[in-house]
């Protein structure tokens, strides 16, 4: 019986109180008869609880049950019940109580936040409505505290700290992490001192209903994704990576975005406007620059490794199987402790934190790239492509090794391949760059995979591109990360200072210098030619600390502040240690605002908006004739307009239209006439 049934036969506001008795004793009647019908056929219990899961949940399970019933074989259908349904049923349950902490069910059970213990099955507009009443619990106690705490007319910053941590405390019961906790927050070895001025915008956000709103909706996807690993949906046999609710929500999502940069301009302050859209697509947030810029990076190392004599190791990291929710087969992983994805990528940071620590102890050093990708059932696991000195090769593996296998040791026996792979790339047989570049292109885009299929998916790496990238998207997860070189974000405004040099001198010769320092203007002239390797060497070179390199970007505070009061950080340009942090130099000189574009026919924009427009006549009332070709396509004839000579002799010349419209129209009349 479902929910919807038992509350309306279970109301008193529905029954008829004389006859209360009577459907009383014909439910238990009822479940009686299902108890025995459970008895007799165990299976029906187990599909009863499918059909009592979330819509979300249920609909998937219950196409892949009528599937198999349609199945020759008839062991199948029990066997996938008993085998995937059953314990999958168990693990939901776990899954949920992990989500829903006392603290949670508590804040839930405030008035009018009920809502809150069915989030993962909440749509977008519901969202949009909870988040407004949480927005509003957290500002009637943020005035409950300012009466308690702020009695005298100026606070002491001290006090002001003290409630926005009782306000946090509030936020962190909702699984959210409150804005600015770990700068404001308590610690006994603090290194800065507490910044003051992030208070009043942490405060802001936290009673905004539309800061609300994302933090729900980012918490809403995190669960109904985990419920749906519990319910071994998100597999190689399934759908790879992540979900195919989330897919198709992060395809949505890039769509209008698009739709959202093509109608949009920007604007600075001397009247210059460019595409929106264009500025996107020569940033790095394309996905061909992106890729060209990590692929320039890598070979840049390979030629200092090259250099110096280096060798190259390729590093494979996987979690213990407790992190792993579904197995290969796609049924569920019976050691899995219901960890979430994002506890997976925890697990790697921290451990490689561990190891690094480890490694500068014993004064070893690398520098590479880390790669962070999934496996088939969204679990994290890290490619790491590094280079290092010879001597150094065994010890740092070894060590390295030690850290990927400590955690649950016992369960790999002798066999530690399925925790840490170690490779040493000999050149003969392929260059580090051609290693990572499966890796790079298949976390991106998929552009140059071919028809390659991957061993773990037996899908197309190109076509699991998008999963990939939707996976990232949700989990939060950083796919790339290197190490012991210096920062590509200099590089890029290097390359950005001199192209505005560029065009700034027109008579200059080619290779003038454009900075006065030589070794800050060979930096410029190597990032400017596009060579990483001479980049980092010119900066330094690897395995240098960060505060030693000739280039570091400068940030500087937003003039206007933003939706909440406070100051944002924008990058100003590049500033040297030779010449001091008083000399930088800007690269980013105008200031520009996001402006709507103006509409291609006004007319139809302000109808839309709901604004006067222009009256009916004979001439702008009719719409365009549509005719399909032989392809079915619509062919739009344009109507000139009617002329005051037209409505007079109240006639119109048909030799007025254009030539291609004009034997369209020639083209109908004769079809017509044959007709008739």
């Amino acid at each position: 019986m479902s929910r919807a049934a038992e509350e309306y036969l279970f109301s008193v506001a529905h029954c008829d109180p004389w006859h209360y008795d009577e459907l009383n004793d014909a439910l238990i009647e009822k479940a009686k008869r299902h108890a025995e019908l459970h008895r007799v056929d165990p299976l029906t219990l187990i599909r009863d609880d499918v059909a009592s899961l979330p819509g979300f949940l249920r609909k998937p399970l219950e196409t892949r049950i009528k599937y198999l019933e349609k199945s020759e074989d008839p062991r199948h259908l029990p066997t996938y019940l008993n085998e995937v349904i059953t314990p999958s049923l168990v693990r939901i349950d776990k899954v949920r109580a992990n989500q829903a902490s006392l603290s949670f069910q508590a804040m839930a059970g405030r008035d009018s936040l009920d809502q809150l213990l069915r989030l993962a099955e909440l749509n977008q507009r519901e969202v949009k409505r909870l988040s407004t009443l949480v927005a509003a619990h957290i500002d009637m106690i943020f005035i409950q505290l300012c009466g308690e705490m702020l009695t005298d007319e100026l606070a002491s910053p001290i006090v002001i700290l003290e409630l926005y941590r009782r306000v946090a405390a509030e936020v962190s019961r909702l699984n959210v992490i409150p804005p600015g906790y770990e700068a404001l927050r308590s610690k006994h070895n603090r290194r800065n001192p507490i910044n003051y001025e992030l208070i009043p915008g942490a405060l802001a956000r936290m009673r905004c209903a539309d800061w609300w709103q994302r933090k729900l909706w980012q918490l809403r996807n995190e669960w109904r994704e985990e419920l749906l690993r519990a319910a071994c949906l998100v597999h190689r046999h399934a759908s790879p990576y992540v979900s195919h609710d989330i897919l198709l929500q992060k395809r949505e999502q890039r769509r209008k975005a698009m739709d959202f940069f093509r109608n949009h301009d920007l604007i600075n302050e001397d009247g210059d406007t460019l595409s929106m859209e264009d500025v996107v697509l020569a940033s790095a947030s394309n996905p061909a620059h992106r890729r060209n810029e990590m692929m320039a990076c890598v070979k840049g190392l390979e030629l200092i490794a090259e250099m110096r004599g280096d060798c190259a190791m390729f590093y494979t990291i996987t979690c213990p199987s407790k992190y792993h929710a579904t197995l290969m087969n796609g049924k569920p992983n019976p050691t899995w402790d219901h960890s979430t994805v994002r506890k997976s990528s925890d697990y790697l940071v921290d451990t490689f934190a561990a190891f690094r620590k480890a490694m500068h102890k014993k004064e070893l050093r690398w520098y590479g790239v880390r790669v962070a990708e999934p496996h088939h059932d969204g679990t994290v696991h890290w490619h790491l492509l590094c280079f290092m000195r010879k001597k150094h090769r065994r010890a740092i593996t070894e060590l390295l090794r030690r850290f990927a296998i400590r955690e649950d040791r016992a369960e790999l026996g002798n066999n530690t391949g399925a925790r840490f792979k170690s490779k040493l790339i000999d050149p003969r047989k392929g260059t580090p760059a051609s290693y990572i570049a499966k890796y790079v292109s298949k976390n991106i885009d998929g552009r140059g995979l071919g028809d390659t299929v991957s061993k773990e998916t037996g899908k197309s790496l190109r076509d699991s591109a998008e999963h990939v990238t939707a996976w990232a998207s949700l989990h939060r997860v950083q796919q790339f990360r290197f190490f012991g070189i210096p920062g590509r974000q200099a590089y890029r405004e290097l390359r950005l200072l001199a192209s505005q040099a560029t065009r700034a001198m027109k008579t200059s010769k080619p290779g003038a210098p454009v900075l006065m320092d030589p070794k800050l203007d060979a930096v410029l002239a190597a990032a400017d030619v596009g060579c990483f390797a001479t980049y980092i060497m010119k900066q330094g070179g690897v395995l240098v600390p960060r505060k030693n390199y000739l280039i570091h970007t400068a940030y500087e505070p937003t003039v206007e502040p933003g939706t909440y009061g406070d100051h944002g950080i924008r990058i100003y340009g590049i500033w040297s240690p030779i010449t001091g942090k008083e000399n930088k130099i800007c690269t980013h000189v105008h200031t520009w605002k996001m402006v709507k574009k103006a509409p291609a026919n006004p007319g139809a924009e302000s109808a839309a908006q709901g604004d006067p427009v222009a009256p009916w006549t004979r001439g702008n009332n009719c719409p365009q004739n549509q005719i399909t070709n032989i392809q079915g396509a619509v062919i739009d004839i344009a109507i000139p307009e009617i002329t005051r000579e037209d409505e007079e002799t109240g006639s119109f010349d048909v030799r007025k239209l254009p030539a291609k419209d004009l034997r369209v129209v020639m083209r109908r009349i004769t079809v017509t006439s044959k007709t008739q």
